[in-house]
């Protein structure tokens, strides 16, 4: 876990107050005043953004140092982040932070969660790892994977990492070999490692991808898969039935809005 994420799952190496802090901006320091002290609805000076970060030894500002709960609570927990603790998952205070910041939820996992954009130079080995979970040819998703790289297309690839090893991953593809084809993109290639399931992965790769999309203007998404119960519970629902190419029956269309 690096150090500057904070106990809630937030990256304080972004954070203005610290940024003007540790490089002694003092215009960075005002502007973020002014803007904390609109949003908040209460005066904030410049001398109180200082902070080196949340877990970090050093100044902080008034409330990361004696207001902030969720701190409060982690440090009497004794815990590294919200990530270590068991109640993370019914935590009240945590979901208000992690609801409008999915990149704090990954922070918090203990994995990295990362667009093939983010890391392209995993291009070669991702396109192995699914096509050796999927059985699709290598050279069909180095080319989707490539033409996401190039800028080609915005139908994205993402992957869950445990340090160096691929432990999940997901894509966004045209058409998922079936006959349904105005029924378009398609999450495609779902995958979880055996040993890595159980924890939410696809959960959240599901989302990662739901959520890149989104933000690209690209809505609804659709994908095909003959699972039932699972899906639903990150928000994708039953839409029709679809003809699986070479498949002798078909298979459940899931649509997320």
């Amino acid at each position: 876990m690096k150090d500057l994420i904070a106990y809630c799952g937030l990256d304080c190496g972004t954070c203005d107050a610290r940024l003007a802090t540790v490089n002694g901006d003092e215009t960075l320091r005002r502007k973020t005043a002014e803007l904390w002290s609109e949003l908040n609805r209460t005066e904030i000076t410049p001398e109180m953004i200082a902070c080196t970060g949340c877990r970090i030894e050093g100044v902080k500002t008034p409330f990361c140092d004696s207001i902030c709960p969720i701190r409060q609570c982690a440090m009497s927990r004794k815990v590294t982040t919200c990530g270590d603790c068991g109640e993370m998952a019914s935590c009240e205070k945590l979901e208000a932070i992690l609801r409008n910041n999915p990149q704090a939820r990954r922070n918090l996992s203990g994995y990295a969660y990362v667009t093939l954009r983010e890391r392209p130079d995993l291009a070669d080995e991702a396109a192995e790892w699914f096509h050796a979970r999927w059985g699709v040819p290598k050279e069909s998703y180095l080319a989707c994977m490539e033409a996401y790289l190039n800028g080609e297309t915005e139908y994205g690839w993402y992957l869950c990492l445990d340090g160096d090893r691929i432990v999940g991953g997901a894509g966004v593809i045209e058409n998922d070999f079936h006959d349904r084809k105005d029924l378009t993109p398609n999450v495609c290639a779902v995958y979880t490692e055996e040993d890595c399931r159980g924890q939410g992965i696809a959960g959240r790769i599901l989302d990662m991808a739901v959520e890149d999309m989104r933000s690209r203007g690209v809505s609804p998404l659709y994908l095909l898969t003959d699972l039932t119960g699972f899906y639903e519970q990150y928000g994708w629902e039953f839409f029709c039935m679809a003809q699986g190419d070479g498949e002798k029956s078909p298979s459940r269309m899931y649509i997320h809005r």
